[in-house]
Parts: C-alpha cells; sequence; structure tokens
C-alpha cells in the first residue's frame, strides 16, 4: 500500500463524519504561559575603607574606616618624602568573610 497524501485522509475523514462516527477528542486550551522571574543576584556586603591614593588614582594603601588618622598621616609622610602628591578617600570595597 502506497503513501496516502491529504486528499484521501480528509475524503475518509468526511466519510467518517457523514457516517457519525468521527468523534474528534476535544483538547483543553492550553493556558497562558506564567512569565517567570529570575531571581535577583545578591549583591556582595560592602564596607567603607579608606584608601591613600596617587594623583592618578592608583591606590596605594588601604585602612579601615576607623583609621582615618593613620591614613593620612602616610599620605603625609609620602608628600614629604617627595613621593608625589598623594590623597585619602573612601571607597567601597566586598567584604571578606
Amino acid at each position: 500500500m502506497g503513501r496516502r497524501n491529504r486528499f484521501d485522509l480528509r475524503a475518509e475523514a468526511e466519510a467518517l463524519e457523514r457516517l457519525g462516527l468521527n468523534n474528534p477528542t476535544t483538547r483543553k486550551p492550553r493556558g497562558e504561559p506564567t512569565e517567570r522571574r529570575e531571581k535577583p543576584v545578591e549583591a556582595p556586603r560592602m564596607r567603607v575603607v579608606w584608601a591613600v591614593c596617587d594623583i592618578g588614582g592608583k591606590t596605594v594603601a588601604t585602612f579601615d574606616y576607623v583609621a582615618k588618622a593613620e591614613a593620612e598621616a602616610l599620605a603625609a609622610t609620602l608628600k614629604a618624602k617627595g613621593k608625589g602628591q598623594h590623597f585619602v578617600r573612601s571607597i567601597k570595597e566586598p567584604m571578606s568573610h
């Protein structure tokens, strides 16, 4: 037996329909797909530290937040030694566990 084309299949379906034997199964309509939200990535906890930087913005040394006086003292000694201009600024860095 050869392949059946769509015309043969359609004629067969119509014949069954006329005889009342064709009971197509009714499918439930597919529900709306729910939108899945991605879990937000938790940002690491940050802490503020004092950074002694050169004039180009490169960090030379970092100190805890409570040690601001020590950071300013290092910046002053580097200026006095003639190592160029240095300044103190606060930066945020990830906390280490």
